[in-house]
């Protein structure tokens, strides 16, 4: 053999090429590429209209058994008639401590969050609801060392800052707590009517106290007036002509508007009462003022001054407020009983001058031994603990953020003066902000005058 002929032994890591395809191992026909017709899997022919049938047949077996199971009203009927799952379920956790997760409604989880502020919400809109809707009646005893016997346990129910609002149809709510107390006289310290203006409500409460028991008003900073801008073109008294509707309209009503110092009896006796505003004013001076006020307009009207014709109405009518103060002051003993009336309290300044003033000058009115106001209805607002967080009082410390709370409502004494502050019926005109009572209830008051030292006093002693 030859060595040509001879198999050469390959290398150990030398590697075979594959061998190429010759050209006459393509595959040329089509039948090559693709395969017979006898290849290919042949479909199942189907009836198209049977078949239909069928899908139909099972769609709407399928909608029956759903139907079975869910019921075929929607989720709250079902709930209604006791058929499928409740709308709402409990949410509990998988593991063995199956806590509270939530609420499932209609299969959906709500967590725990909303639910909570949700309950809250309703908590304290009920609140709000329950606290503004309840009127308190405040009972309180006033003693005044030396007070005349005569009026020994008289009784003066005391309204403030109604603001137009109704307690029921024609204050019949409102109406129904007064009429199951005992008093003597009604006052109504301002604020009655308020900005809104709307009288009616005020109106409603005056027809449906008894007539037996008189009626006595001041005006509040938010009531209109007390003045009308433009004096009526009528014949009539100076109050017809100058005041606003809303106080002829009390007034014929049978309520008394107090403008001046006037004695009225109550109980058994008789007792003086003053609008605030008049303490510390010089009686003698400011009739001497609005006197030569008065004669300067009568002039200009004679000379046919159309200012001075506009405003001599208001000017009489003050002059004669002016007269009837200088009178009752040359009225007034030492003796006598002094109530003043007014919607806001005055100043800690305010009632130490008028401690000062002379009471034989015959000038300004006497130290009254008891001043009853409104105005703050209780802070609007009241936390648990805390009580009032804010009244409108520039003059107080923290110019009114948590007031001591006897500066808000109840009893309390500014030099010798008592000072009693009724809570009020609605909101405070000088804060908008607040345009409802939180955990505040109406409050009417019913105070007793009597000599006699309270108990506790007594047991202090």
């Amino acid at each position: 053999m030859q060595e040509s002929d001879r198999q050469k032994p390959t290398k150990r890591h030398e590697t075979q090429s594959p061998k190429l395809a010759s050209p006459q191992d393509v595959v040329r026909t089509e039948s090559d590429v693709y395969g017979d017709e006898a290849d290919v899997p042949r479909r199942k022919k189907t009836n198209k209209k049977h078949s239909t049938a069928q899908r139909r047949k099972k769609a709407s077996n399928a909608k029956a058994s759903n139907h079975a199971k869910k019921g075929s009203h929607p989720g709250w009927i079902r709930a209604f008639l006791g058929t499928g799952r409740p709308p709402i379920q409990v949410a509990r956790s998988s593991d063995e401590s199956h806590r509270f997760r939530g609420l499932m409604i209609y299969g959906h989880r709500i967590a725990m969050t909303p639910i909570i502020v949700f309950a809250v919400l309703i908590a304290l809109a009920s609140v709000i609801f329950m606290g503004g809707s309840n009127i308190s009646v405040q009972d309180q005893q006033i003693t005044i060392v030396g007070l005349n016997s005569a009026l020994e346990g008289a009784r003066i129910l005391v309204l403030s800052d109604l603001n137009g609002r109704r307690f029921g149809d024609q204050q019949s709510a409102l109406l129904r707590s007064i009429n199951t107390l005992n008093y003597d006289a009604v006052f109504l310290l301002g604020d009655m009517v308020g900005k809104g203006g709307d009288p009616e409500p005020l109106f409603e409460l005056l027809d449906g106290l008894p007539a037996s028991k008189p009626v006595y008003f001041i005006c509040g900073d938010a009531d209109p007036g007390p003045f009308v801008s433009t004096p009526r073109d009528i014949r009539g008294t100076l109050s017809q002509i100058v005041l606003e509707d809303w106080i002829l309209g009390a007034m014929e009503r049978g309520a008394i508007y107090v403008d001046a110092p006037m004695k009225i009896a109550i109980g058994a006796g008789s007792m003086w009462i003053s609008p605030a505003n008049l303490l510390n004013m010089d009686a003698a001076e400011l009739q001497s003022v609005w006197k030569e006020q008065m004669e300067q307009e009568e002039d200009g009207v004679l000379s046919g001054l159309e200012a001075d014709y506009q405003t001599l109405p208001a000017t009489s009518y003050r002059y004669r407020v002016a007269q009837n103060f200088y009178q009752a002051i040359g009225s007034m003993s030492d003796d006598d009983f002094l109530l003043c009336l007014a919607h806001e309290v005055p100043s800690d300044k305010t009632f130490s001058i008028t401690e000062a003033h002379n009471s034989v000058d015959d000038k300004y009115l006497n130290t009254p031994e008891l001043l009853i106001a409104g105005h703050y209805c209780g802070g609007v607002w009241r936390l648990p603990w805390i009580g009032a967080f804010y009244i409108p009082d520039d003059m107080i410390a923290r110019n009114g953020w948590l007031p001591a709370q006897e500066r808000v409502q109840g009893l309390s004494s500014r030099g010798v003066t008592q000072v009693y502050i009724t809570g009020g019926l609605s909101t405070n005109a000088a804060v908008p902000a607040m345009p409802f009572r939180m955990l505040n209830s109406p409050q009417i008051s019913v105070l007793t005058l009597t000599a006699t030292l309270p108990e506790n006093m007594l047991e202090a002693e």
